[in-house]
């Protein structure tokens, strides 16, 4: 019996050892089985099984698991309440890093300064520990706090690979890449051999920019960069030319740019990835310096090569396109841009809405173009919010939109609405020198090159010093505009040479290209005609000019031939003027000298004369004086005689609507007889917009001729009136191309002394063609009826026109 007790003891014994024994291994196991749990996805269970078997063993092994785990789960209030009543001491040094980031996190930083401080007093290596007190002083405000716990690190232990990368975390927290750059200049210092540290600090100085600082650390450390290092360094130096000319308005700098551009696209071993960039950046740069005929091959050839281009790029090569005379492809480019980001059409910087609206302008599309600017105007208020939102300040997009709209209103050939708008802009804004400057662009469209100039000079004393250029430039056009040529050429010259890139240089640079080729201008007309009088005959005449380049000082030689031919009694009779002559501009008076030949039935010399005086820009003077003119009657000729004219006109232009001229002419012919005439004509715009044009013109002469027998026509005296109406439309059929179809009605009275008074009237239709600023062509078809001694005579006439400039 006893026996059995005693096995029955052991038995007990043995067993409650083994459980002992077990319950001790059990811990570790399930805190390990909680852990795994966690790692395998289950995390809210893993942290509930640890906090419950926290709860029941308070084992400190425990508590870290689940402190970590609630850290990870970013539960920052659940880990404080963890450790709500432990002492610093029986933490473990990862806890305290993560009860002092929990304590940060939840803005306890009085708990976050104990926990990290007392890890840094257990481990003061531990660089976690400082960052983390660095970055509770940082968070509580205290940036000196932080600068002199930075200090105590460096007075204690020296500026140590921990410091250093304290201080770079510092940094990155604040976002102060100053601070990097000055700390890793001191890693390169503390350790000149560490080629990863000098790197590091070579890239960093590339991001902010410091191209210069980066060469440097080229020169001084050569064996830590290679050959492609260089020319990468080499590129961030031409690209950070290009930021600064278009950031700080220094546009000098893109020629500088485009340089270092250049000289790496001509190395054979850049790689692709640098020629890519390169390629990209010197397109951006072609258009700044708006060499567009090269843009637009790069930006073709790039993107045959690349496929479609970054955003930056397309707007680039919209504004190429549009400036090489292609405005529908850059309308194409504008509106994708806009499609893909709609905001971009009216954003504060640089809105797509204005490159558009000029497009659409280029392609006479007047509808379109108002239709951007009335949904553009729809988003931007007159005011809006300052950045404090305090008060409402002008919009300057609503400004730009209101010239805009000033501006389509002038090109649709309201110019009269257009300049009362513009005054009202100026009551609002008397000191803004763009609209002076608008207004100057105004007067010279209305034919008031004088009064523009006035206004241009305006506008320059209002401009800052450094943006004068686009005034100055206008001024001399305008100078072009009334033929102040000498002084003018050369002054322009300088400007394009030193001025730089901008639409005035570009507009100055074509108009005096323009103004000053040579050319070739030919007319002709052919005519028929019906009756019993002395003037009834097939009959025609032309004119051709050929004219050289004009000089410096605006003078060219011209050569010039008329030719006319005509039937009397059945007798063909051929007359022809050869001259050579030349211009010369002696502003504000241009006289124009030539001399020649006469050809067949004119046979004597020919010396022409003609001088044009301006007094202002509404009232000119012209003076004629031509021995052998090619205005004598061809019948005259064929009996033998010429003719000198004498002629002085008195012209009015009012704008560029309406005008008018007095003429008082004399004819003297050989065979005695003087014809003298009055005439006076004014023109006037009566209705023009967009495609449409209507134009009336009323005219009225009387002569006065010597009783000679002649048999020519040759009335005593005669009066003649007349009105003439003019309706065109205009198809643009491409960029500064059109073609022009109009027809013309006419109707008159005519007295001629002993006749009685007579009807007269005239039908046209013509066509014109401007196929480019270089060539225009125009041809017609007419009837008429006119009067002679009583008789009706009706003529159809064919006329053409080519004008053709050597640019």
């Amino acid at each position: 019996m006893f026996r059995a007790i005693g096995m029955l003891v052991c038995c007990v014994g043995l067993q409650t050892i083994g459980a002992v024994q077990a319950q001790g291994q059990s811990l570790d196991d399930r805190r390990e089985a909680w852990v795994i749990k966690a790692r395998e996805g289950q995390l809210n269970t893993g942290i509930d099984g640890l906090g419950s078997l926290y709860t029941e063993t308070r084992d400190r092994r425990v508590r870290d698991d689940l402190i970590a785990l609630l850290i990870r789960a970013e539960r920052y209030q659940d880990v404080l309440r963890v450790c709500a009543d432990c002492h610093p001491d029986s933490l473990s040094p990862s806890s305290l890093e993560m009860l002092g980031m929990a304590a940060r996190q939840t803005r306890e930083y009085a708990k976050a300064t104990l926990y990290y401080q007392s890890l840094t007093q257990r481990q003061p290596d531990n660089i976690q520990g400082w960052l983390g007190l660095a970055l509770t002083q940082l968070a509580r405000g205290d940036v000196e706090a932080v600068e002199r716990l930075l200090q105590r690190m460096q007075a204690r232990e020296g500026r140590t690979p921990q410091w250093f990368q304290t201080r770079l975390e510092l940094a990155s927290q604040l976002n102060a890449p100053l601070m990097e750059l000055q700390t890793r200049h001191w890693m390169v210092e503390r350790s000149p051999d560490d080629l990863e540290a000098v790197q590091a600090l070579y890239r960093l100085a590339v991001e902010l920019g410091a191209t210069i600082a980066a060469n440097r650390l080229m020169t001084e450390y050569p064996q830590a960069f290679t050959t492609t290092d260089r020319q990468w360094l080499r590129y961030y130096r031409a690209r950070d030319q290009l930021r600064l000319a278009q950031t700080a308005n220094k546009p000098a700098l893109y020629a500088e740019a485009l340089s270092g551009f250049n000289a790496l696209l001509d190395e054979s071993d850049a790689d692709a990835e640098l020629v890519q960039r390169v390629e990209f950046d010197k397109l951006a740069t072609l258009v700044k310096l708006r060499r567009f005929n090269e843009a637009e091959q790069l930006a073709n050839a790039l993107q045959q090569r690349h496929g479609e281009l970054p955003i930056y790029l397309r707007q680039a090569r919209a504004e190429a396109l549009y400036g090489v005379g292609r405005p529908a492809d850059s309308v194409a480019i504008y509106r994708e841009l806009i499609e893909v980001n709609p905001a971009q059409a009216h954003a504060d910087d640089e809105p797509l809405n204005a490159p558009l609206f000029y497009a659409y302008a280029d392609l006479r599309a007047f509808d379109s173009a108002k239709h951007v600017l009335d949904d553009w105007k729809s988003q931007e208020p007159a005011t809006r919010w300052d950045f404090t939102g305090t008060q409402r300040l002008g919009n300057p997009n609503h400004e730009q939109i209101l010239q805009l709209e000033m501006l389509l209103e002038a090109w649709r050939g309201g110019l009269d609405a257009a300049q009362v708008r513009l005054d009202e802009l100026l009551q609002r804004a008397p000191a803004s020198a763009s609209l002076w400057k608008t207004q100057g662009d105004v007067y010279r469209w209305r034919g008031w090159p004088r009064k523009a100039e006035e206004t241009y000079r305006r506008a320059e004393q209002l401009s800052a010093p450094d943006n004068r250029d686009g005034a100055r430039q206008a001024i001399l056009m305008s100078r072009l505009d009334r033929g102040q040529w000498r002084g003018t050429v050369d002054a322009i010259e300088r400007h394009l040479e030193q001025g730089l890139p901008s639409v005035d240089r570009d507009s100055l640079e074509r108009d005096l290209r323009e103004r000053r080729a040579g050319g070739l201008t030919v007319s002709g007309e052919a005519g028929s005609g019906s009756g019993s009088g002395t003037q009834s005959s097939r009959d025609w005449r032309y004119e051709a000019r050929l004219e050289s380049p004009r000089g410096d000082d605006g003078g060219r030689f011209f050569a010039r031939r008329i030719g006319i031919f005509g039937e009397y009694l059945e007798q063909g009779l051929y007359a022809a003027y050869n001259t050579i002559g030349y211009e010369l501009p002696l502003y504000p008076a241009t006289l124009s000298l030539s001399a020649g030949q006469g050809a067949q039935l004119n046979d004597e010399p020919v010396l022409w004369g003609e001088l044009n005086y301006a007094f202002n820009d509404h009232w000119s003077a012209t003076f004629n004086a031509e021995w052998n003119t090619a205005q004598t009657p061809l019948r005259a000729l064929n009996d033998g005689f010429s003719a000198d004219l004498y002629q002085t006109s008195l012209n009015y232009h009012r704008d560029e609507s309406g005008g008018g001229a007095i003429s008082l002419t004399m004819l003297d012919i050989d065979d005695g007889n003087q014809r003298r005439s009055l005439t006076g004509n004014w023109r006037e715009t009566l209705y023009q917009y967009d495609a449409w044009r209507v134009q009336a013109a009323v005219y009225a002469g009387t002569s006065k001729n010597d009783d000679v027998e002649a048999s020519y026509f040759n009335p005593q005296s005669d009066i003649s009136l007349g009105g003439e109406l003019n309706v065109e439309h205009s198809l643009p059929i491409g960029y500064r191309q059109s073609f022009v179809q109009g027809v013309t009605l006419g109707t008159g009275r005519y007295w001629q002394q002993d006749e009685d008074a007579a009807n007269t009237w005239q039908i046209g239709y013509h066509h014109r063609w401007e196929l480019s600023p270089r060539l225009h062509l125009q041809y017609g078809v007419g009837r008429s009826k006119s009067i002679y001694d009583g008789d009706a005579e009706f003529d159809n006439v064919f006329s053409i026109g080519l004008d053709w400039r050597f640019l």
